[in-house]
């Protein structure tokens, strides 16, 4: 059990970044920093606190500003069997920080004229033709795409199954978007969504003629000099990748499979990209250039950086999403693209009105994972908090906004540790919750169909994945794909319906935490003559029908 790893001190980085593009660093004055950086050191018991509270195996820190990295730190583990802390050269998944550098590949494109912002997207793939409402693709910009802007349905759980795998193959991107219902009327509510992000990265490689990693590359990263970063497989050197784990509810950290995002792969352009603290540092004040007097080798961040939909509207702080990143200004709520909001009463407001400051941020999950990254061009400052878990609660975040106000100087910062110790509480209630509801909504003693009526394989519309239904060790299963790591074990719930609800510890060494209660259930449907014919599955709950599986014929 790993519920008090080695607080691990490490010295804190003095010297400036090494940011190799060809024009001079602005100075940060030697006292400024010098009372940052006591300012950040002295936070960081709170930090380690945080971590233990969410059951976190690893966190890497880092903060620089103007220009001169301020702080570096390694918490716990990078991998917790070795007992092997992270550096500053510790690879991460970094899953939706990867959105930001998509938007800025596209605005690299913009600027050399291969792709137009409000070209609608039919220019680029022809063949995007939305099947509830087909006007939409011609009226669709790569704005509405990357500020989260199209009203579409999100539906994650299709493509993300256990053991960190995709179930869904590339070559299908533009036919499951093409499935995507609206919830919302185009560019009338902010509704975030990872395959309009595939999307993008699709757009990216056919104006390229490259994979959107080589795009990225020659597009992005070398301009800036990123030389850990990358979303190709074999540009990664061995060992150098952080361990990914989930939390158990007693905190145990279980090692989990790697993540399949890499080039090449579905949904590579919405998480797929590994980095480290060092890069992100370099990243960080590579985006901050757009708000200093300076050449910068990126293109169009005026475009990237400016808010584009509305998260939240307040008389007092609009809440913005711009391309890649969450815009808001102090005193505000963060984290409204993580999960901390559905697990606390309200999240805090950081900030006074007397001192305003914009804040650019956003979250990153992934199984095994999660990390915030965050822009303070008042202080020229970039905040990076990666962590190799999902644990209780979304503790990156509550890092990212501690070391906020410690950046920001707030007189009376408020305490994160009672949020986060509220949020871990909630994560762990989550699965009898769910118990609860399912058990709530079962008609007990109804009669259970035999299961040889049941056997089969089911197919998406699409035909992206199917379900294939069949008896094994004398009990009913079903597998996605076939594939064994994607087989789950089937119990009569009531009527033609099953359960596959695994124990707790099973839910989340599978990584399977991203499954709502109705998503564990699977209704089977018959025709008029009584043959079963389909397969409801709901995976979405803003999709009140479910996703449709038809029975192949014999």
């Amino acid at each position: 059990m790993l519920t008090s790893a080695a607080f691990l001190l490490c010295p804190l980085a003095a010297t400036a970044l090494q940011y190799p593009l060809t024009h001079s660093q602005p100075s940060f004055e030697s006292p400024g920093r010098q009372q940052m950086q006591k300012r950040l050191n002295e936070i960081l018991p709170k930090i380690e606190i945080l971590r233990q509270t969410g059951g976190t195996a690893g966190i890497s820190v880092g903060v620089i500003s103007h220009g001169d990295v301020v702080l570096e730190h390694f918490f716990g583990f990078a991998d917790v069997h070795q007992r092997l802390a992270a550096n500053s050269s510790t690879r991460y998944p970094i899953a939706s920080l990867t959105k930001a550098f998509v938007a800025t590949t596209i605005a690299q494109l913009v600027d050399e004229g291969s792709l137009r912002w409000d070209e609608p997207l039919t220019t680029y793939i022809p063949e995007l033709n939305f099947h509830a409402d087909p006007s939409l693709a011609a009226r669709l910009t790569l704005i509405d795409l990357l500020s989260h802007n199209t009203g579409l349905l999100r539906l994650d759980a299709l493509w993300l199954g256990a053991s960190s795998q995709t179930v869904i193959s590339k070559e299908f991107t533009v036919a499951v978007c093409n499935h995507l219902a609206p919830v919302y009327p185009l560019r009338s509510k902010w509704l975030y969504n990872n395959w309009m992000y595939a999307l993008a990265g699709e757009v990216v490689e056919r104006v390229t003629g490259k994979s959107f990693g080589r795009a990225l590359a020659s597009h992005v990263l070398e301009k800036v000099g990123l030389t850990q970063t990358t979303v190709i497989e074999s540009e990664v050197p061995p060992d150098s990748t952080a361990v990914p784990y989930m939390t158990l509810d007693d905190k145990t950290p279980v090692r989990v499979p790697k993540s399949e995002l890499t080039d090449g792969t579905f949904m590579a352009s919405a998480g797929g990209v590994r980095s480290t603290v060092h890069d992100m540092l370099i990243w960080g004040n590579a985006l901050l250039s757009v708000f200093r007097d300076e050449q910068s080798p990126l293109k169009g961040l005026d475009t990237v950086l400016s808010g584009h939909s509305f998260i939240n509207k307040t008389f007092l702080s609009d809440e913005l999403y711009a391309l890649g990143f969450s815009k808001a200004t102090t005193p505000t709520q963060l984290g409204k693209v993580g999960f901390n909001p559905g697990l606390v009463d309200g999240m805090p407001v950081l900030g006074t009105k007397s001192n305003r400051e914009t804040v650019f941020y956003h979250s990153g999950g992934g199984t095994g994972y999660n990390h915030c990254f965050m822009l303070v061009p008042g202080s020229q400052t970039a905040i990076v908090v990666l962590t190799n878990a999902i644990s209780h609660g979304d503790i990156a975040d509550w890092v990212a906004q501690t070391l906020l106000q410690t950046v920001l100087n707030i007189d009376s910062p408020v305490d994160l540790v009672p949020f986060a110790e509220q949020a871990a509480s909630n994560w762990r209630a989550l699965y009898p919750k769910m118990v609860e509801t399912l058990e709530q909504g079962r008609t007990p003693d109804t009669r259970e169909p035999p299961h040889q009526e049941l056997l089969g394989k089911f197919y998406h519309p699409t035909q992206a994945l199917y379900l294939e239904v069949s008896i094994a060790d004398g009990a009913l299963r079903f597998s996605i794909n076939g594939r064994s790591e994607q087989e789950h074990k089937l119990s009569h719930y009531h009527y033609d319906s099953f359960i596959f609800l695994p124990s707790d510890d099973e839910r989340v060494r599978r990584g399977l935490v991203h499954y709502s209660a109705a998503a564990w259930l699977l209704h089977f449907k018959r025709d008029s003559t009584g043959q079963v014919t389909h397969i409801v599955w709901n995976l979405d709950g803003q999709a009140p029908g479910g996703e449709t599986f038809s029975k192949a014929k014999a």
